[in-house]
């Protein structure tokens, strides 16, 4: 019989020299690790080199990445062309501290896919949505913002309450309690967040009503790809959008991780919904630090009177050209429904699998992105994939897979990207590999 324990000893025998990393990286960095998202149990695999859809860690060991930075990298590992055009900026300058028209060209690039009139370029998706924010408060005058239990916006402390809080701290169904989510953040900051429940849209009515002219604004990721891979249910955006235009609040997506991996135009184009606002980052760059944030003019517009943003690598040559690059030559429709298929391939032949082995659960695919559900209960939230989400077999599933070369993410998130270097070659592995270790889930 397999159990956690085993497929744990199995890790650790492929991957000693990963174990001594990690053992000499603890000395100089807490968890050993430059995020705390990197470290998982026992210890983090330490990587060497990449290359398109794979990666070799120090033992020598090769992956098929179908985590890809959490879906960053949909040009796959050090794209010929992003490379090359990462040489011919290096040469003009990686840093100006000021105007480069290639920004101006990368803005229009983004306003060909996104409903958006002006676009300010910053380095991560945290500070998109920071800055965000801090806008649409000027623009509204209300300090407010409505959040989802289970979704996450960046690392800024507004932001970071009820990402996963413990099913004992979250309050009733119909109002969850706000739950701020890392020791010295002040406690006086969560008065300002209101957290809704995905997918119900009667607990989003009531916080409207409950605090009519407060709300300055409701971010959203318009599929949760945080705390799981949870599309929206019965016209759930669309409703939202309705809502907001109602009590006039500020509409923002936030498309750090959907964007680009659903549609060419990412969340707004699948669901044709007009935001007010749209926050993106990860594929942006494809493996560069870039990020934007962009909407309607009379709320960017307030960037040209009152509210504060900069930076000094914002909107700088180097990521900038690279995204540019990325966008016209890479990020195509071509591209992107090549890897859409290969997903579809993917969700179906693990769908068979599942009937095939008597698997209980279901799979979650859009776009470039899926899930599997280990559940025989039904996922609509961040409580019912709390609750229900098997979470012994997720282990299983997780350490089989990797033990067998292929990387998914090391926790109940979005488990795979296809990007569109990824061949018919590796969704064949990806299968092979789950019809394997399949007898464990059961």
């Amino acid at each position: 019989m397999t159990t956690i324990e085993s497929l744990k000893q199995e890790f650790v025998k492929r991957t000693p020299q990963s174990r001594k990393c990690y053992e000499q990286a603890k000395e100089h960095l807490p968890l050993g690790v430059s995020s705390n998202l990197q470290f998982y149990e026992p210890y983090p695999i330490y990587w060497d080199h990449a290359e398109g859809s794979h990666f070799w860690d120090v033992d020598g060991n090769e992956f098929t990445d179908f985590n890809c930075a959490f879906g960053a990298l949909m040009a796959g590992h050090s794209h010929p062309k992003l490379v090359e055009a990462a040489k011919e900026q290096l040469v003009r300058g990686t840093l100006y501290c000021a105007p480069s028209y290639l920004t101006a060209m990368c803005a229009e690039e983004l306003k060909k896919r996104y409903p958006l009139d002006l676009v300010r370029f910053t380095n991560t998706g945290t500070e998109a949505t920071m800055h965000s924010i801090r806008l649409v408060r000027a623009y509204t005058g209300k300090n407010k913002i409505v959040k989802i239990e289970g979704c996450y916006h960046g690392m800024h402390d507004y932001m970071l309450h009820s990402i996963f809080p413990h099913l004992g701290e979250i309050g009733p169904d119909w109002a969850p309690t706000t739950v701020t989510q890392s020791k010295g953040i002040p406690l006086y900051i969560k008065d300002d967040i209101l957290v809704v429940q995905y997918n119900d849209i009667d607990a989003m009515k009531d916080v409207f009503e409950k605090h009519t002219g407060e709300i300055a604004a409701v971010i959203i990721e318009p599929v949760m790809m945080n705390c799981a891979f949870i599309p929206p249910r019965d016209n759930y955006l669309k409703k939202v959008r309705k809502l907001t235009e109602k009590h006039n609040v500020v509409l923002i997506f936030d498309e750090v991780k959907t964007g680009f991996k659903l549609a060419y135009g990412g969340a707004c184009e699948y669901f044709d919904i007009k935001p007010d606002l749209v926050t993106l980052a990860k594929c942006l760059g494809n493996g560069f630090s870039l990020a934007a944030f962009g909407g309607k003019r009379e709320i960017l517009e307030r960037l040209e009177i009152d509210v504060l943003h900069g930076g000094t690598y914002g909107g700088n040559p180097f990521t900038i050209n690279i995204a540019l690059h990325s966008l016209k030559e890479l990020m195509t429709k071509e591209n992107l429904e090549k890897a859409f298929k290969l997903e579809e391939k993917l969700a179906k032949g693990l769908d068979d699998l599942m009937k095939k082995h008597n698997i209980q659960g279901f799979i979650n695919s859009i776009g470039a992105c899926g899930m599997i559900f280990l559940s025989e209960h039904d996922i609509y939230d961040y409580r019912t994939c709390t609750k229900y989400y098997d979470k012994e077999k997720f282990l299983k599933f997780w350490f089989g897979m990797v033990n067998n070369g292929i990387w998914l993410a090391p926790r109940i998130d979005e488990h795979w990207t296809v990007s569109i270097v990824h061949s018919d070659k590796d969704i064949d592995k990806f299968l092979e590999v789950f019809d394997k270790i399949a007898p464990t889930l059961v």
